[in-house]
């Protein structure tokens, strides 16, 4: 399978964070790249700057779709999903959705921890749209933006660790998710601190891409 992965924001480092979740699951002959969008857009913090990727995204899919098996939209707002579907030939994962359908699959409700309050109800309708709603028990959005914590991952991973822990607690929940592109690797960091499972999406859009029966209703 030849995976493209589509980063919408043109952060560097965040392509790294990406291919370092990517590489230990794509085994040969699988191959995969990880490629940023020309968006002009560091970082997604906003619905207009989510919005503001999509011509990029789907400039990317339009160019790209006929020589690769998938490809994943790797940010939580999955910008230009819909559109992407519409115009590849090939099966089109965005990270969020392929978050919450592995969530679905591995509790009976899941949280979603995350940045960025003004796409709080983004992710909500997202949730919505997915046919998730009624599992999702909350978004719990931490007070920095993603720039912030995209410069120093390691510095808060302790704060993602107890957010996650205190939803766990308060909410009975039985997974949670890690929301964005940027903050791949802190499910990992973290998981060991956790009594569930803690989420990446960007993992869940390959697993759903090498394995597609795992994204069918049971």
């Amino acid at each position: 399978m030849r995976l493209l992965i589509i980063n919408p924001n043109t952060s560097v480092a965040t392509n790294a964070r990406i291919n370092a979740i990517v590489g230990p699951l794509v085994a040969v002959p699988h191959e995969v790249e990880v490629v940023s969008a020309a968006s002009n857009i560091d970082f997604i913090e906003t619905v207009e700057d989510s919005a503001a990727t999509v011509p990029a995204v789907l400039a990317l899919v339009e160019a790209r779709h006929r020589d690769v098996d998938a490809i994943i939209i790797a940010a939580f707002s999955d910008p230009g999903l819909t559109e992407a579907r519409r115009i590849a030939s090939c099966p089109v994962f965005g990270i969020s959705e392929a978050a919450m359908t592995i969530a679905a699959r591995t509790a009976d409700r899941f949280a979603i921890v995350t940045l960025g309050a003004a796409l709080g109800e983004a992710i909500q309708q997202n949730a919505e749209t997915y046919g998730f709603v009624d599992r999702l028990t909350g978004i719990k959005i931490l007070p920095w933006t993603v720039a912030q914590v995209s410069a120093d991952l390691p510095a808060h991973q302790k704060a993602f660790a107890e957010a996650c822990n205190r939803v766990v607690a308060e909410d009975g929940i039985g997974a949670v998710i890690i929301g964005g592109g940027p903050l791949s690797g802190i499910a990992d960091a973290i998981a060991d601190d956790l009594t569930v499972p803690v989420l990446d999406g960007v993992r869940c859009a390959v697993q759903l891409a090498l394995n597609p029966e795992w994204g069918k209703p049971e």
